[in-house]
């Protein structure tokens, strides 16, 4: 019987460990390459983006995250989310892949598949409201008529590099 206890308690700390290792693996894995990369064409992209209108530049569409704050604190779930988001909501826009330089979507894939391996899928964000909150009005002011049919995507393109600016911060600080 305690021989018993002694490897389930084995395997208890092993499979604890794994999944503590794996929480702190998304620092390491994300390469530097990858996110100048995105940097640099991010940059590029928002320079193409054509003017913005007085009304969009008076909101902010992303919610006021920060890395080191305890109200409002980002981590790597919540990151992998807003990717998703900008995935499916922005990046699928026709209107930003005439402008995409035809290498940002593989940078985007490569950061979103090692966001999938490095986050675990189980878990669910304490943000997931906000972030739904969020695609709605990117997809509201997406779907509008005329000149407007596509600001969502263009504003939320502007923003992107808060994204990246919090990405970097939590690469660089090594918090999971």
């Amino acid at each position: 019987m305690p021989l018993l206890l002694i490897r389930l308690s084995a395997v208890v700390l092993l499979v604890s460990l794994v999944s503590a290792q794996q929480r702190l693996t998304c620092p390491q894995d994300i390469h530097t390459g990858l996110m100048r990369d995105l940097w640099k064409h991010t940059r590029l992209l928002i320079n193409r983006l054509p003017t913005e209108n007085h009304f969009s530049r008076r909101f902010r569409l992303l919610p006021n995250f920060c890395v080191k704050c305890q109200e409002h604190a980002i981590g790597w779930l919540e990151i992998r989310e807003l990717i998703n988001i900008y995935q499916r909501s922005v990046f699928s826009s026709e209107v930003i892949q005439k402008l995409l330089h035809p290498h940002y979507n593989d940078l985007m894939y490569g950061l979103q598949h090692t966001l999938r391996h490095c986050v675990s899928s189980s878990e669910s964000s304490k943000y997931s409201k906000i972030m739904k909150k969020l695609e709605k009005r990117i997809n509201k002011r997406r779907n509008g008529e005329g000149d407007e049919g596509d600001d969502g995507a263009l504003k939320a393109i502007r923003e992107f590099t808060y994204i990246l600016r919090w990405i970097n911060e939590l690469t660089h600080h090594h918090m999971p």
